[in-house]
């Protein structure tokens, strides 16, 4: 008789007084039904994760056919968590759709929102209490002409207003009559600017076949059911995966997480700038006052050869310049730590109940891979849809309408932060031993 599992931490999400009716669910206390924003930030040297989490109300719900139907309404909470212990720090209310506040990005020791309310407006919070430390009237008494002058879009159009810049590391504003400002996240002050809105990506698909180690240098995986590593157009057969995927960001990288993105073009650099120093030093020492009629010709022409040699390796530096602008402004969801590896999901089996596999590989420069640890999730199913049996899913979607599928993947602090059917791990990038798990 084929067994099916349900891991407790789903089972609890329920009272032992559940009944046929709808239950409301808690905002504070229950699981969520879905996890929005991830991200991890600091306060005084202390890391925190910092997760927007969705509860899903529900107000109606039938099954035709094997079809389920419900209708109901969000409500979100922002929940702090120790990024050590795995333990709440801190957890607030937000509000349905419409008021709760819009996740703009992160800089050092703010979280900054947007909320649709005028009482709150633009805002920043902190990450370990989840306190709000800059309000709206801070900005303006810095910035004493947007007062009465931050747009007030609607709930769903904030994302048109207001922004992060990644590059810059700056919240951006935008005033009623549609100009920009980037915010200085220190001193608060307004900076005029052309730049368009730009966001702060979160929600990146966190699986894929193929990535880049660095701006030049990509690296697949593939074959069926066990999959290769194909690297500088070589198939790595010593390290295999059941059915592997690399593990990607759910957040936009900045460029310097990759140490290694730009490295190749660094090295061009390197080389160009000493081409161009001993052409010049060449041209600046080259004096034909003194060579004699039968070989001033061939030395003109050694200074004509300098001086094109010159124009041409100047133009090669700003090729290379513009290269690395545009691969700077990528969306870089690619980790590679700062050991030049990367992380490979795969299953244990192939049966219904495979368990996830997160690997760490180390890419070497000699063109070969090898594994570095390998660590198996427990009670955390490939394919969570077919861990459960029907009696199982009663229990899980008697309150709420949870999205077991969403993926979401951090990395910082030496740790990642892998979080999927509803649950985070957290993981030591160095040993790949699990820290922490805690429902979400």
């Amino acid at each position: 008789m084929k067994k099916y599992f349900i891991p407790v931490f789903l089972l609890a999400i329920v009272s032992i007084q559940f009944s046929c009716g709808l239950l409301k669910k808690n905002v504070m206390k229950d699981i969520a039904d879905d996890v929005k924003e991830v991200v991890i930030s600091e306060n005084s040297g202390e890391k925190f994760l910092v997760v927007k989490q969705e509860i899903f109300q529900a107000t109606s719900k039938s099954d035709n056919g094997g079809i389920r139907q419900i209708t109901g309404y969000n409500e979100y909470r922002i929940t702090s968590y120790d990024i050590n212990s795995g333990k709440i720090s801190k957890r607030i209310e937000t509000g349905d759709r419409e008021v709760n506040p819009i996740f703009l990005g992160e800089t050092q020791g703010k979280l900054w929102y947007k909320s649709s309310g005028k009482e709150l407006g633009f805002h920043a919070r902190d990450p370990k209490n989840l306190d709000i430390i800059v309000t709206q009237a801070k900005v303006v008494e810095v910035n004493p002409f947007l007062k009465d002058n931050f747009s007030q879009p609607e709930w769903n159009n904030i994302g048109r207003y207001y922004g992060f810049d990644p590059e810059k590391n700056m919240p951006m504003v935008s005033d009623n009559s549609g100009f920009v400002y980037y915010i200085d996240p220190a001193s608060l002050k307004a900076e005029k600017t052309t730049e368009s809105i730009k966001d702060f990506k979160f929600n990146n698909t966190c699986i894929s076949t193929s990535m880049k180690i660095n701006a030049n240098t990509s690296i697949n995986l593939s074959g069926s059911p066990r999959c290769y590593i194909t690297y500088s157009g070589k198939n790595l057969k010593d390290i295999s995966f059941l059915k592997g995927e690399f593990i990607k960001s759910s957040n936009m990288r900045a460029p310097n997480a990759n140490a290694g993105y730009l490295l190749p073009f660094m090295k061009e650099i390197e080389k160009i700038n000493k081409e161009i120093d001993s052409t010049e030093n060449f041209i600046t020492a080259f004096d034909t006052t003194g060579v004699k009629n039968n070989s001033r010709s061939f030395s003109n022409n050694h200074l004509e050869w300098a001086k094109k040699n010159l124009e041409r390796a100047k133009d090669n530096l700003e090729n290379i310049t513009d290269k690395i602008k545009r691969k700077s402004n990528d969306d870089l969801f690619d980790i590679v730590t700062k050991d030049n590896c990367v992380f490979v999901m795969s299953q244990t089996d192939v049966t219904d109940q495979a368990r996830v596999i997160i690997s760490k590989i180390r890419i070497n420069s000699d063109t070969t891979a090898s594994q570095v640890w390998q660590t198996a999730l427990k009670d955390i199913y490939r394919d969570p849809d077919k861990g459960f049996d029907k009696s199982s899913f009663e229990v899980v979607f008697s309150k709420g309408n949870p999205d077991l599928r969403t993926m979401r993947v951090i990395e910082g602090n030496d740790k990642l932060i892998f979080i999927f059917m509803l649950r985070a791990t957290c993981i030591d990038v160095q040993t790949g031993n699990i820290v922490w798990q805690t429902d979400m």
